[in-house]
């Protein structure tokens, strides 16, 4: 009687202007992007099961700039099944199909061109309580990246996890102690880069509003760049951390969030060290009428030859305002503003860029 089985199709329009659609310092090309995203998710929750299919195809189309009209694709489907009190099993998949130059620059820092870009991730995890006070988990996913153009090198990688959590309370009042170990592997066709890390750290529940959660620990990156019989190996060591400090109240939540690893740089050959800095914060003035404010800031740095064929030193920076006013649970209308900067050290280029959205989102529940 408790399970609950949604199945939900959805509608979003969105209107956007762009004044920098290649965010470029001079010859900038503005204009106004249409888009259509048809919806469609299932939800199913049991005792056991939680599983969730959802496919989305979002419809571009620029008033002038027309070359990049582009329909693209974007589905997922993810589950998690209880074995037993103490054992779950998850996982996960997705494909998505995308063309917009924006698309990694609140995730990454990094703005791509306007090319299209394929990409299908899976994941397989397991979860166990030792007891009331210690868990581990292991998780394993897959990603690959394939562009049809040939400008940009396609890549594929493994990324595998061992996390435990033991509760320190009994010691140390509202904390729980935390440690990863963690590899990935990224192969391109001429080079593949092995990254390890490990990492100790803890989540403090400062009181009933404010956490605090930080991990640190230490790295170690091998490559191996060039042809068969005539490859150039690289090795080094470095550093890996991650602080969150999250707010919850009746009426606002926030946190404020702090990343330092090294990462893929998507559409190249290599890695860079990337270190950010975001926060965001979500404020409900009325039962229906809301607003929230986000900003980030990325620095991407990379040697040439040094676990990347190309040179990196970029920061990035966006600020996002939003307000929000939900007719009803199924009818929301939004309006957003970003800006974002971005300064390249290495060609002596800077590119701001202003986006002005406006969007409509109508969804209904059946079976609900």
């Amino acid at each position: 009687m408790g399970a609950e089985f949604k199945l939900i199709p959805s509608l979003d329009l969105r209107e956007e202007y762009n004044d920098n659609i290649f965010y470029t310092e001079s010859s900038r090309v503005r204009d106004f992007i249409t888009t259509l995203t048809p919806g469609l998710e299932l939800v199913n929750r049991t005792e056991k099961l939680d599983l969730n299919l959802l496919a989305r195809i979002p419809v571009l189309r620029y008033a002038d700039t027309r070359e990049l009209d582009h329909t693209d694709q974007n589905y997922s489907g993810r589950l998690r099944y209880s074995l037993h009190p103490n054992w779950a099993l998850s996982g996960g998949a997705a494909y998505v199909e995308d063309s917009r130059p924006d698309r990694d620059l609140e995730v990454t820092g990094l703005v791509t061109n306007a090319a299209i870009r394929r990409r299908q991730n899976y994941s397989a995890g397991v979860d166990h309580n030792f007891s009331e006070k210690t868990k581990a988990g292991l998780t394993y996913m897959y990603s690959q990246d394939d562009y049809p153009s040939p400008h940009f090198v396609d890549l594929k990688a493994h990324d595998a996890n061992l996390n435990f959590t033991l509760d320190l309370s009994r010691t140390l009042p509202n904390i729980v102690g935390r440690a990863n170990l963690a590899y990935s592997r990224y192969e391109y066709e001429i080079a593949t880069i092995d990254y390890y890390y490990a990492t100790i750290g803890m989540n403090w529940a400062l009181n009933e509003k404010w956490s605090l959660l930080f991990d640190g620990g230490g790295s170690y990156t091998l490559s191996e760049f060039g042809p068969e019989g005539n490859k150039q190996k690289d090795e080094g060591t470095g550093w890996v951390g991650m602080g969150k400090l999250s707010y919850k109240g009746e009426k606002t939540n926030g946190d404020l969030t702090f990343s330092h690893r090294k990462a893929p740089a998507y559409g190249t050959v290599g890695v860079t060290n990337r270190t950010s800095l975001s926060f965001g914060i979500n404020r409900r003035f009325t039962y229906e009428f809301s607003g929230g404010l986000s900003a980030g800031y990325f620095i991407n740095k990379g040697e040439e030859g040094k676990f990347s064929t190309a040179a990196f030193d970029q920061e990035s920076f966006y600020v996002n305002p939003r307000l929000r006013y939900e007719f009803t649970k199924d009818m929301v209308l939004e309006g957003s503003y970003n800006f974002s900067f971005t300064k390249d050290k290495e060609s002596n280029t800077e590119a701001p860029r202003s986006l002005f959205m406006i969007r409509l989102y109508i969804q209904h529940a059946f079976f609900e």
